[in-house]
């Protein structure tokens, strides 16, 4: 990323409003354009953000009606990245081509793996401060963890277009707008301080989900123009980072009074600027309309499940089946110990957030954005006067949150996901006849990589009432020699069922007992004979078994 500054030939007295049409053209070495839009950073100073997207002589030119911003021309080398952080090597995150997944520019499949922290450009979460000896930082210690425990995905919004009493834009470098003075006194300090913030996460390889605000800021078209404006603003500034526009938190809470339609078209006014053309979205709320997805600018579908609550993988089969096809994502579910406000009086179980995580992803999402209590809003005591840390016993604090289980235990899932195409796989309701198994909310089911079968992925929620269940695994080859293991989504230890089988001549395998009924299982079936078998998956596998 290039930072190119500028500087303005007149001192304006609203420069945020003043000057609107700021923009660079930057052209490459095939002679290929990009528009990037351009933001006041100060005083009479003017910055372009660039990203360039292929080897060798960029130049640019830029435009604006204010003549020391206009007709600016220069030119940038770019060389080839070396580094190992993988969204560098292979570029900003698209849809696949077959709507199903996120890729990289480049096509290579990517993994989404989530942490939420809407407050992380707050002042609720500390950048210079930490009350843990273990972390110089309460901010990047939070990142350092979650990246050694393989998260790929940080998630936050900027709150810079509420005005609502308890989550006001403040951080270290001061309010988000002058003397009250919403959309209007835009100060540049606090864009600073959440410069170092990206910056801290961009140099981690972190893919930052970025939202605007919250959904309910915005009740009717008449301010939708300075949602757009601040839109604009957000995009200069960090679209030259590895980020995905995730627009406005619930966006479509008409309970609240957001105004859906506003921000879809905020959203697809982001999209036609976007140089990068990279997959953006917009956050539900718990109704979860399938909605807008004939639209080229909805990149793929942000859910929101709710907490404290379990549903069946109908749920999440209904939006995978939807026509046309996007990449769904479960994106707000279950957050670990979540307070009881918000999780229907109790605090949420921690085996319904591993279970909303598992559920959704053998329903055909592409990954799933983890939540705790004390971290997706930044609690740095127990005793934070903030509604949303809670009240004595059900309160956490970021440094006790960061240690969760179930929050280790997304590193165990990921580690599994991605030690095989997992996007080659898709729900398939037909694999496997389940005998005496629920059809609530506990309902087993399980993905396959198509009728060949070498590979099925089957999870078994819990059963609240003690009940044991077995199945037939149907339509494997007759002639294929496989390994059957359960997987422990808890300790990440895997365990062999048998090695060496051939199935019936009917192509079939009764599935045995689960360990035991009192806790979820994963089963994998791999075939390890034919053309379709992957050596290194075995092999991966094998070095976990208990």
């Amino acid at each position: 990323m290039i930072e190119i500054q500028f500087n303005a030939i007149i001192n304006y007295t609203s420069p945020y409003i003043d000057v609107d049409d700021f923009n660079a053209i930057f052209t490459s070495p095939t002679g290929n354009t990009m528009m990037m839009p351009g933001f006041w950073d100060g005083g009479q100073t003017w910055k372009i953000r660039f990203a360039p997207t292929a080897v060798g002589i960029w130049t640019y030119k830029t435009r604006a009606t204010d003549i020391g911003l206009n007709n600016q021309t220069g030119s940038i080398m770019c060389t080839a990245y070396t580094g190992l952080l993988p969204i560098y090597q292979h570029g900003f995150l698209k849809p696949s081509t077959n709507n199903r997944y996120l890729t990289y520019a480049d096509g290579k499949p990517f993994y989404w793996l989530g942490d939420t922290h809407w407050s992380g450009f707050n002042i609720a979460e500390r950048f210079n401060e930490s009350n843990d000896a273990r972390f110089s930082s309460m901010f990047k210690g939070l990142i350092d963890r979650r990246k050694e425990q393989g998260f790929t995905v940080w998630k936050a919004e900027t709150f810079a277009n509420n005005n609502e009493q308890g989550n006001p834009p403040y951080n270290e470098g001061g309010a988000a707008w002058g003397d009250g003075r919403f959309f209007i006194d835009l100060n540049t300090k606090f864009w600073q301080n959440i410069d170092q913030r990206i910056q801290y996460l961009a140099n981690k390889g972190m893919v930052i989900a970025m939202a605007q605000g919250i959904g309910r800021s915005m009740k009717n078209s008449s301010v939708e123009s300075d949602h757009k404006r601040l839109a604009r603003y957000i995009l200069a500034r960090y679209g030259a980072y590895p980020t995905v526009w995730m627009t406005a938190q619930e966006y479509n809470d008409e309970y609240a009074g957001a105004c859906g339609t506003c921000w879809a078209n905020v959203a697809a006014y982001v999209f036609d600027l976007d140089p990068y053309k990279r997959a953006n979205s917009m956050h539900n709320a718990a109704t979860n309309p399938i909605a807008y997805h004939d639209q080229s600018w909805y990149g793929f579908v942000t859910l929101q499940q709710a907490h404290n609550r379990v549903n069946s993988v109908d749920y999440w089969l209904a939006q995978y089946n939807a026509i046309p096809a996007r990449p769904i994502l479960e994106d707000e579910a279950n957050y670990e110990d979540i307070i009881p406000p918000y999780g229907g009086g109790t605090v949420t179980p921690k085996w319904k957030t591993r279970q909303s995580a598992w559920q959704s992803q053998i329903a055909g999402t592409f990954g799933f954005t983890y939540g705790a209590q004390g971290i997706w809003w930044g609690c740095y005591t127990v005793e934070d006067l903030s509604f949303n840390c809670g009240r004595g016993s059900d309160a956490r604090s970021w440094n006790i949150a960061i240690d969760f289980p179930v929050g280790e235990q997304m590193s165990f899932m990921a580690r599994f996901w991605t030690s095989f195409d997992w996007w080659t796989l898709s729900p398939d309701e037909n694999a496997i006849y389940w005998i005496s198994a629920p059809i609530d909310t506990q309902r087993p089911y399980q993905k396959t990589d198509g009728n060949n079968r070498t590979l099925v992925i089957a999870y078994l929620p819990l059963q609240l009432n003690g009940t044991v269940y077995n199945g037939t695994v149907r339509n494997l080859s007759p002639t294929g020699i496989y390994i059957s293991q359960w997987f422990n989504p808890r300790n990440g230890i895997y365990s062999v069922i048998d090695e060496g089988w051939i199935p019936s001549k009917a192509g079939s395998w009764n599935i045995p007992t689960q360990p035991n009924s009192t806790d979820d299982w994963v089963l994998m079936i791999q075939r390890i004979n034919g053309t379709n078998t992957s050596p290194d998956l075995i092999v991966n596998m094998k070095t976990n078994i208990l």
